[in-house]
């Protein structure tokens, strides 16, 4: 299923208001529903699309429906859209309803957007909760011959240039099987990367596709083999194996594969890395990080020889300490400068135990 956000086309669009439940209210809240599509300017129309394309590539997250613990019924509606049975108005407003249910009292009010959308040339769901807010605009105006600057304020801005608030999700048909569950996207500005639960699970009935530690594992696995069998250059590769370990421990929420080769690596590696990655099902678009499983792996760097020779050394002395010569016939000479502290035998868990004897060491004294 292609997520190249780029190709995302706004066609129609819809629009219903959807206040806070709250159950304490007086009167209780309606959903104000819209009976028509709303007419969109081609200003509008691209304003609406580089706003969600641009979402949808720095925060969304592939989904898929959860079945085993239901708890929405969109993805049935999705379905009935994305296969013809029902229209675009029919459709929003069953939407508008569910996210009414769904929300809490602690859950701002807003507009609900459901827009027919092609991704790639294939029908495809917009759907966006979008938070009003307020701004003022100043206008050059003559007063007494003087100028000045009249205010003026709006209550009911939508997607401002620092609007932060706002949740989206795209379903495309090519992610709508006959007897499975559908798949597609969802993002959560508010939340950089992460999800509210009402709007993930309690709304749209999803959970995310790929585990953050699953992929992050997978990433540093796919990354280290690359250097491993894909670079020549004894010191290229240390430089790209710091790169990937640095870009790990980092405090960064995120990872971007496509922008870490980018800053990284040679162009002419960028291509066979990211298509290592992806051979691999490792994504090479932005995925949460998560190093839980890998963190053991991340604070050292070995570096080996072809005479079964190792060195291995901590990741924050490597640049500090160690120095890679390469000579003409293949070798390289590696010095490492600093104190000799300790010597002493090695035993690694990767190689087996010699087998256990009873035979004495020469010299050994067999009196007892």
């Amino acid at each position: 299923m292609s997520g190249d956000f780029a190709q995302l086309v706004v066609d129609e669009a819809i629009f219903h208001l959807v206040p806070t439940r709250k159950r304490n209210d007086p009167v209780p809240a309606q959903v104000q529903y819209s009976e028509a599509v709303c007419q969109l300017s081609e200003d509008v129309r691209g304003k609406i699309q580089a706003n969600f394309r641009g979402l949808l590539v720095s925060h969304g997250r592939p989904v898929v429906e959860e079945l085993e613990a239901k708890k929405s019924t969109l993805p049935d509606r999705v379905y009935e859209y994305l296969t013809e049975q029902r229209d675009l108005v029919n459709v929003s407003i069953d939407l508008a309803e569910l996210l009414f249910d769904s929300q809490k009292g602690n859950s701002p009010a807003g507009l609900l957007l459901v827009a027919s959308a092609r991704l790639a040339g294939k029908r495809a769901l917009l759907i966006v909760k979008l938070e009003q807010e307020g701004g003022f605009r100043a206008r050059e105006v003559i007063v007494d011959g003087k100028r000045t600057f009249d205010m003026s304020y709006f209550a009911n801005l939508l997607m401002t240039e620092h609007n932060k608030i706002y949740k989206a999700a795209l379903f495309c048909v090519d992610g709508v099987p006959e007897d499975g569950p559908i798949e597609g996207w969802a993002a959560d500005k508010q939340l950089s990367g992460k999800m509210a639960q009402f709007w993930l699970q309690t709304f749209l009935g999803c959970r995310q596709k790929e585990d953050p530690k699953r992929v992050t594992q997978g990433f540093h696995e796919a990354a280290v083999d690359w250097v491993d069998k894909r670079v020549d250059d004894p010191e290229k590769s240390v430089d790209y194996l710091m790169a990937v370990l640095v870009e790990l421990r980092s405090n960064t929420a995120t990872l971007d594969p496509t922008a870490f080769a980018a800053d990284h690596l040679d162009l002419y590696d960028q291509d066979s890395f990211l298509a290592y990655l992806a051979s691999k099902d490792v994504p090479t678009t932005i995925f949460d990080k998560d190093i839980a499983r890998v963190a053991p792996r991340l604070s050292e760097l070995q570096i080996g020889f072809a005479s079964g020779i190792s060195i291995v050394a901590p990741v924050k002395r490597v640049r500090e300490d160690i120095k890679i010569d390469e000579h003409s016939d293949g070798t390289s000479t590696v010095t490492v400068r600093g104190k000799i502290t300790s010597t002493r035998s090695h035993y690694s868990p990767r190689k087996l135990d010699a087998p256990h004897t009873d035979v004495q060491a020469p010299g050994a004294d067999s009196a007892g």
